[in-house]
C-alpha cells in the first residue's frame, strides 16, 4: 500500500475542519452545554435548599400546632374544673336554701298545727254539747 498525496490533502482538509467545526460549532456547544449543567445544577441546590426550609417551616408549625393544642387542652381543663366547682357550689347553696326553706315550712305548719289544735280544743268542748243535744234532743 503507498500513501499518496491525497491521503495527506484529506488528512490536512479533516484536521483543518476539525479544528475550524471545533473553534465555531464544538467549543460553543460544550459552553453552552456546561452552563446549563451548572445552571442545572444550581437550581437543584435552590430547590434541595427551598425543600429543606419548607420542610423545617413544616416542623414549627407542627410544633407551634402541638403548643397550641395542649394550651387550648389545658385551658378546656381549667374551664371544666372551674365549672365543676361552680355546680358544686350552686348545688351547696341550693340545697341550704331549701333545707331552710324546709325548716321554714316546717315550722310554719307547726305553728299552724299548734294554732288549730287550741281552736279544735276551744270548740271541742261546744261540739260536744251540741253533738249532746241533737243525740239526747235536749238542750244541756
Amino acid at each position: 500500500m503507498s500513501i499518496d498525496h491525497t491521503l495527506l490533502v484529506q488528512m490536512a482538509l479533516f484536521v483543518a475542519l476539525w479544528l475550524v467545526l471545533k473553534r465555531l460549532w464544538f467549543d460553543p456547544v460544550l459552553r453552552v452545554i456546561r452552563e446549563r449543567t451548572a445552571r442545572s445544577e444550581g437550581a437543584v441546590r435552590e430547590a434541595r435548599a427551598i425543600q429543606a426550609e419548607a420542610e423545617r417551616l413544616r416542623a414549627e408549625h407542627a410544633a407551634a400546632l402541638d403548643r397550641a393544642k395542649g394550651e387550648a387542652q389545658r385551658e378546656m381543663q381549667e374551664m371544666l374544673r372551674q365549672a365543676e366547682a361552680e355546680q358544686h357550689r350552686l348545688i351547696t347553696e341550693a340545697r341550704a336554701d331549701a333545707q331552710r326553706a324546709l325548716t321554714d315550712v316546717r315550722a310554719q305548719v307547726a305553728e299552724e298545727v299548734a294554732s288549730a289544735r287550741l281552736g279544735l280544743r276551744d270548740s271541742a268542748g261546744v261540739i260536744a254539747r251540741m253533738v249532746a243535744q241533737k243525740i239526747l234532743g235536749r238542750a244541756a
